[in-house]
């Protein structure tokens, strides 16, 4: 019942979007963009990525979209000039493809190789994310659900690091389930963790997915989230001095 439920979404995701290139109203466009925010938020919440699936129903549907069909109109477009110019549309397929195949090509690369060397009569690309999922959360709930705590600092140097390998842990936790767990698990080569220095023993602490997406990004991304708030802070100076009247003196 989930995989027909996100395939639902999934197609509904599709069909809006070509809707919203396709559409000649610009404002019926901007509805059928908020229907493709909905299912894509939809299609989120049940993979089990909340806070993202809300964001986007905040941020996108809430307050970009609602901004775009208040501009929309505002300008009050004319019908036909948009009929005027929807002639050359056709000159952009090409464009369009080679967009489209490198955007493939881009998301197949990353994905683990566990999933693409599953036959295709087995699983289809639209349940990719979802076994990718479901392989992350079965290997996360056997970590946690360890109740027995184990002493990492014997095993592993872990004063000047924040990420472990798998075998580097695999090898730590030898002869207990969640050793097995690393061992037979396709996390990848690197399992990051977070590790209290004022304990003798290292604990790996389970975070909220927000907590994690916290961590990561005021920790690893600190610098980058800098400079996308300087880049904010120009485009809401700029057109301020753009628009500006300056008068002869």
């Amino acid at each position: 019942m989930t995989h027909i439920l996100l395939d639902l979404l999934a197609f509904a995701s599709i069909l809006s979007s070509i809707l919203v290139i396709t559409s000649k109203n610009p404002v019926i466009a901007v509805i059928y963009l908020i229907s493709v925010f909905i299912n894509a938020a939809g299609y989120l919440l049940i993979l089990g990525v909340g806070f993202i699936g809300i964001t986007y129903v905040l941020l996108y549907v809430g307050a970009i979209t609602i901004l775009f069909l208040f501009v929309i109109m505002s300008i009050n477009i004319k019908l036909t000039d948009i009929m005027e110019a929807g002639s050359q549309y056709t000159q952009n397929i090409p464009l369009a493809f080679s967009i489209g195949i490198l955007f493939i090509y881009e998301i197949v690369s990353i994905l683990p190789k566990s999933l693409l060397s599953i036959d295709a009569g087995e699983i289809t690309l639209l349940y990719w994310p979802v076994e990718l999922l479901k392989t992350l959360n079965s290997n996360a709930s056997s970590l946690l659900n360890e109740s027995t705590q184990v002493n990492l600092g014997s095993f592993l140097d872990i004063s000047n690091t924040d990420k472990l390998s798998a075998g580097d842990l695999g090898s730590a936790l030898s002869g207990s389930q969640v050793g097995e767990n690393l061992y037979s698990s396709n996390l990848g080569d690197i399992v990051y963790s977070t590790i209290n220095p004022n304990s003798i023993d290292a604990n790996i602490s389970p975070f909220l997915q927000l907590e994690s997406l916290g961590q990561e990004l005021y920790t690893h991304g600190a610098s980058w989230l800098i400079i996308c708030s300087v880049i904010l802070l120009l485009s809401l100076v700029a057109p301020t001095f753009i628009t500006r009247n300056y008068k002869n003196t």
